[in-house]
């Protein structure tokens, strides 16, 4: 159940503590749930694609009851919430036996200029995937970052609750020495409310920088995707990759040579 936030008696979302924790279930049955099927993988298995597209639900989801979601700070207070940086470590795919649960939670830190929401999916039990994400509000007029008191957003909202997870690392943001894999130009069913195109939208087209024989034998494990410029309708960008010592490093680039997102792309042996 949603119970993040409440309201006072001004109309002003404020946070209880206690109820830092959201949690909800998609129950990933047959027939029960399509949202959850169509997040599978080509193998029928729900692995870091599919825990993204639930993290994103939820880390919205999350915002919305506090009432500072992207549905209403834009037009209340000329501000968006912008995603900058996605992380998440692997621990296993599931499938449609057992409900999925998501606890999504913000994480105290020493700076307010970024935002980390937090991520935890279990199923049956057992910890799934864990991931974190950041972002950061952005005065949509003036174009530069603002702050959370910007939009009156609550004081008590983090949890003191550290993901155990690595911290962001850095990533090139140059293509020296990658290789085109191929060419995509941007649709309309690609771009967001903000006219750009949709964060999660870049992880299909990263992971698409390997065909089907490739994940026949290997799995996504780990990933970390870092935004540095947007993509528009019409533009034609190029997806490129180079291998690195534990994993590949993937990229959008604009025509111009700017990339427009870097992402380090980790895989582990498939289980036969």
């Amino acid at each position: 159940a949603y119970c993040a936030a409440k309201t006072d008696a001004n109309g002003k979302a404020y946070l209880f503590p206690s109820l830092s924790v959201e949690e909800y279930d998609v129950i990933a049955g047959y027939g029960e749930d399509l949202t959850a099927r169509a997040q599978a993988d080509e193998n029928g298995y729900i692995g870091i694609r599919g825990y993204l597209n639930f993290f994103q639900d939820a880390a919205t989801r999350h915002m919305h009851d506090f009432g500072k979601g992207n549905d209403t700070i834009p037009e209340q207070y000329g501000i968006c919430w912008m995603y900058t940086k996605y992380r998440m470590h692997l621990v296993e795919e599931t499938g449609f036996e057992h409900p999925v649960t998501i606890n999504t939670w913000i994480e105290k830190m020493k700076t307010t200029a970024v935002t980390h929401q937090a991520i935890e999916i279990t199923c049956n039990g057992k910890q799934t995937a864990i991931g974190r994400l950041e972002s950061c509000l952005v005065d949509m007029k003036a174009g530069h970052l603002t702050k959370p008191s910007c939009i009156d957003f609550p004081e008590n909202a983090a949890v003191d609750r550290q993901l155990q997870l690595e911290p962001f690392t850095r990533l090139p943001k140059n293509a020296d020495g990658t290789n085109e894999v191929y060419r995509y130009v941007i649709r309309y069913t690609d771009t967001d409310k903000n006219r750009h195109m949709t964060n999660l939208r870049y992880v299909n087209l990263l992971m698409d920088a390997f065909d089907g024989a490739f994940y026949e034998d290997k799995i996504l494990s780990d990933i970390e995707l870092h935004y540095i410029t947007q993509c528009f309708e019409g533009e034609e960008i190029s997806v490129r990759k180079k291998s690195c010592d534990d994993g590949y490093i993937v990229m959008c680039v604009h025509s111009d040579g700017i990339v427009a997102a870097a992402a380090f792309m980790k895989f582990t042996q498939r289980k036969k």
